[in-house]
């Protein structure tokens, strides 16, 4: 997806929110500001707001000379979706349908994201999850997805990773795709916003339950041009494709192959795009180009 008008204000803001979230320099704020501003001004229409998102972040990162300055939310993200993991899984092995409630709360999980939101309480997650319970999934057949994985000739899947915090409860969403096919989940090369790494794959747990790589880029999203050969190759090999979130949605797309997108409409350019209003939870095949 290439930026629209609409998505400049976004990154700008993004910028704006980060100099007062993660420093109380009056300078170093100021230098944020004016190079959010000066990024946004000379930013080219045909790349995608994942892309410049990631000059912006490298940015930020610079001026603080911090090469993670979201370290600290992320762990409480992580913390706070953790907390509550004992009783999802519960309801997820209780569940009519596991598979069908573990994507639910994998796609919940999708809310915690400083990108479009300023700041995330853990009351407002613990709702969003209730709230997914009883939301349907518009555009995914479960029944239909969950004949694919039993193909005899679908036996391994890539889960393309998004978010911290979120990526704990993904955990959950590979613990039931692991009994129909081998996984391998993918995180960020290195840090940018509060996307996952390979620490937080870690932390939840996921290199007990599949092979863990990374894209080999810190882009808030997996670009065909700015990703490993490693991933590359694992993207195109694997039977099955799940990405998760946003800027996956935005970067992966159009792909040489079918992927299962799964994410909750956080914007208004993306709730045109796919004719749906915010907060909807999404669960949409799109096929090879």
């Amino acid at each position: 997806m290439l930026m629209k008008q609409m998505c400049f204000s976004c990154l700008f803001r993004q910028g704006v929110e980060a100099a007062w979230l993660l420093t109380d320099d009056s300078q170093k704020r100021e230098a944020i500001i004016r190079a959010s501003g000066r990024l946004m001004a000379e930013a080219d229409f045909q790349r995608t707001p994942p892309e410049l998102g990631r000059e912006l972040h490298s940015a930020i990162r610079e001026i603080l000379h911090d090469p993670d300055p979201y370290l600290k939310i992320k762990r409480q993200m992580n913390a706070i979706t953790n907390s509550i993991k004992p009783l999802l899984r519960e309801r997820i092995r209780s569940a009519p349908d596991p598979l069908e409630t573990a994507i639910r709360y994998a796609i919940a999980g999708n809310i915690i994201d400083f990108s479009t939101f300023d700041s995330i309480s853990e009351a407002e997650i613990v709702k969003t999850v209730e709230k997914a319970a009883n939301q349907p999934i518009i555009g995914l057949d479960t029944a239909k997805f969950k004949s694919e994985l039993r193909k005899p000739e679908n036996k391994t899947l890539l889960y393309v990773c998004d978010n911290c915090g979120e990526i704990v409860w993904d955990s959950l969403l590979i613990e039931e795709l692991g009994k129909f096919v081998s996984v391998t989940a993918a995180v960020r090369g290195s840090a940018v916003v509060n996307d996952a790494i390979l620490s937080d794959a870690e932390y939840a747990g996921l290199p007990a339950l599949c092979r863990v790589i990374t894209t080999g880029s810190d882009v808030p999203g997996a670009p065909e041009a700015m990703v490993s050969e490693e991933f590359r190759e694992i993207f195109m090999d694997s039977d099955l494709v799940i990405a998760k979130g946003q800027g996956n949605f935005e970067t992966m797309q159009p792909a040489k192959r079918s992927i299962l997108h799964l994410f909750m409409v956080k914007c208004p350019v993306i709730a045109q795009l796919v004719q749906l209003p915010k907060g909807t939870l999404v669960g949409q095949i799109l096929p090879e180009a």
